[in-house]
């Protein structure tokens, strides 16, 4: 059972600001001790929990998927278990309609679910870890070029590359950032990261896949000006000529409850 709940949502939408109130309801009368986030207790008059969520069994996420992203990167490395809850068109994560999400409370708190677990990436920059879901993408700013050196473990995959960047994607985020610039889509159980140029000036440096671990080394050697390093559009962080970004499949893993079986396969089409 899980005993303590928190609940996480856009505090920009009325109707998600209503889900959360009702979301409360149900998991106190389920038996569990809820909080909601510090972001919206003020906007829905209830008790709040630590931005860093200790000591929380689950979290209610009601949003779509840039919520649960910015989500991830509050929890940093903690692993509660997620309850989603859909809202909005872009949810490519969530598979509950608000509804049945709600009537799932229940469910959710006495344990009554299957895990999906997915690993996400550990990214590092000067011993400072951050950890990406979809992607982390070291990127040009404006519309200055950069060349970058690659490395995967003893392998050169790039010795130059020259472009507006370079994304670092999961197997998860494969569908997302990197499959727009022209990346493939990997099943959700390979232990392994794909590296897609942006817009490279060789047109011959396509997509690689790489295994997840021991992952990869960016290595910045040209860049007229700061480059930046995105993780899920969320965490951003500057970068110097000469920074070094290292990024393996072996970071803390994202738990979602679902009801309906685990999903080993998602594509932008489906």
């Amino acid at each position: 059972m899980l005993r303590r709940v928190a609940i996480y949502a856009r505090p920009d939408r009325r109707e998600a600001l209503e889900l959360a109130r009702e979301a409360y309801r149900r998991l106190r009368e389920a038996g569990a001790e809820a909080f909601y986030d510090a972001s919206i207790a003020g906007l829905v008059g209830g008790p709040s929990t630590d931005v860093r969520f200790d000591d929380v069994d689950g979290v209610v996420v009601i949003g779509g998927d840039g919520t649960l992203l910015r989500l991830l990167q509050l929890l940093g490395s903690k692993t509660p278990v997620l309850h989603l809850v859909r809202l909005g068109r872009k949810a490519f994560f969530f598979d509950e309609e608000p509804g049945e999400a709600l009537d799932r409370i229940g469910d959710f708190v006495a344990g009554h679910f299957e895990v999906e677990q997915r690993v996400r990436l550990h990214v590092e920059v000067q011993g400072v870890p951050v950890y990406a879901f979809n992607e982390a993408a070291v990127l040009g700013s404006g519309s200055k070029i950069l060349v970058v050196r690659v490395r995967a473990g003893d392998d050169t995959v790039y010795e130059r590359l020259e472009g507006d960047g370079l994304i670092v994607a999961t197997p998860m985020g494969s569908t997302a950032y990197s499959y727009s610039a022209g990346g493939p889509v990997l099943y959700l159980d390979l232990d392994a990261v794909v590296l897609t140029p942006v817009n490279p000036l060789d047109r011959r440096y396509g997509s690689v896949v790489v295994p997840g671990r021991p992952g990869v080394e960016v290595e910045l050697i040209h860049a007229t000006r700061p480059a930046k390093l995105i993780v899920d559009g969320v965490y951003e962080k500057l970068l110097s000529r000469g920074a070094v970004v290292r990024a393996c499949l072996c970071g803390p893993p994202v738990r979602i409850a679902r009801y309906r079986g685990v999903r080993r396969l998602r594509t932008p089409w489906s």
